[in-house]
């Protein structure tokens, strides 16, 4: 294992070559994820199982992700970023390259799992190197902003690309762009560094005050990965043609640019608490309207609010969530909850889907989100008692 040296910390991470290293490696890791409605739809149709089963196989992935984020909260202040980077960029490519015409069953799920090991190391060091930066929210607003234009365009060429080239295709693909995107490790930081964020709404919250904000965040997280996972299928059962389902998805992402781009001009002009209160519980609001079988304009309204309240309030959670503990390591823990959530969703997800419907995922889902808002409103209360008591 390559440790750091203090020397070794040549980079700024302020500065723009640094944060556009940051960004494109965010996007990469992240390739799979945004489009995973779109990828659940097509395990079902070129791979020919059933809903459950592909909720199933992209919580597999999403696991991997989640078990790697938990790594290097743990493990990644310690490793040389460049070396870390480098490997999760090599396995994931691996993972996509062991998929191409592995069976289903035994031999797909571990390649999907090794893949997602890979996404996981890339986005948790990509996240942790936005929440150093000076400004964390305007960056991750940034990278929110391109990852979802790739999203946006994703999601409405996917359908064609998969009949024309199979999911074989699209593993290739990945694996390319993974593989070329080893040309940004010379603009990457050697190793952390907490001394280069200075963020003056720190305080320090107890121990278990921390542990409920990262529950709200995984609870949050998990109310994200069960709507995203299925979201297309839900819009298919009610009847929707396959294409207006598609290019609802796809405009979603469109708007969810918008949601991203107004936290960077509204950060520091409204209130950061009353964005989480509202972009969490709207976000609620928004699936509670695809419940049962919505009409187009319905499914249209709900899927865009939903994805245009992720992307607004999600700089604003994390943000907020940094704000607790004055070492900078929450940004970690934070994207540790976040990942787990996200590879969880998809699994409970997958439970729930047995062919008779959609209500209780969505059921389920609703309520995650009101329960990540109570979590969430706990520490927020305390952190702005210990602001508004004078200095010692």
């Amino acid at each position: 294992m390559a440790t750091i040296t203090p020397g070794r910390r040549d980079i700024d991470v302020n500065g723009w070559p640094a944060i556009l290293c940051a960004v494109i490696l965010g996007t990469i890791g992240v390739l799979s994820f945004i489009i995973q409605p779109g990828i659940v739809q097509g395990y079902v149709t070129q791979l020919k199982v059933s809903e459950g089963t592909a909720a199933t196989l992209a919580g597999i992935e999403m696991l991997g992700v989640a078990l790697a984020t938990i790594f290097m909260a743990v493990w990644g202040t310690r490793i040389n970023w460049r070396w870390i980077v480098a490997g999760g960029l090599f396995i994931s490519a691996a993972g996509d390259f062991a998929s191409l015409g592995a069976g289903l069953g035994g031999p797909f799920e571990v390649a999907r799992f090794v893949a997602g090991l890979g996404e996981g190391t890339i986005t948790s060091i990509s996240f942790t190197f936005v929440g150093i930066t000076m400004r964390a929210e305007r960056n991750l607003a940034l990278y929110l902003t391109l990852l979802l234009t790739y999203g946006a365009f994703g999601l409405w060429y996917l359908p064609d690309f998969l009949r024309s080239h199979g999911v074989d295709g699209m593993f290739i693909g990945f694996a390319v762009l993974t593989l070329t995107s080893l040309a940004t490790l010379p603009l990457l930081p050697h190793a952390y560094s907490a001394e280069e964020m200075v963020n003056p709404e720190a305080r320090q919250l107890s121990v278990p005050l921390l542990a409920v904000a990262l529950t709200g965040v995984l609870s949050y997280n998990l109310a994200q990965g069960i709507a995203w996972a299925t979201l297309n299928l839900v819009g298919i059962g009610a009847g929707i043609p396959d294409q207006s389902v598609t290019n609802a998805l796809s405009l979603s992402q469109l708007f969810a640019v918008c949601g991203a781009l107004a936290s960077v001009f509204l950060a520091g002009h409204i209130s950061r608490n009353g964005a989480i209160a509202f972009g969490i519980l709207a976000g609620a609001a928004s699936i509670a309207l695809l419940v049962g079988k919505p009409s187009l304009t319905l499914f249209v309204v709900g899927v865009c609010g939903f994805n245009v309240l992720w992307n607004f309030v999600l700089p604003f959670i994390l943000g907020r969530v940094c704000d607790f503990d004055e070492s900078g390591r929450m940004m970690s823990f934070a994207i540790m909850m976040q990942m787990i959530g996200l590879g969880g969703g998809p699994l409970i997800a997958g439970q729930l889907l047995d062919g008779t419907g959609y209500r209780s995922a969505e059921l389920l889902c609703v309520a995650l989100f009101v329960v990540s808002y109570v979590l969430l409103l706990v520490p927020i209360r305390k952190h702005q008692a210990l602001s508004a008591a004078p200095a010692a």
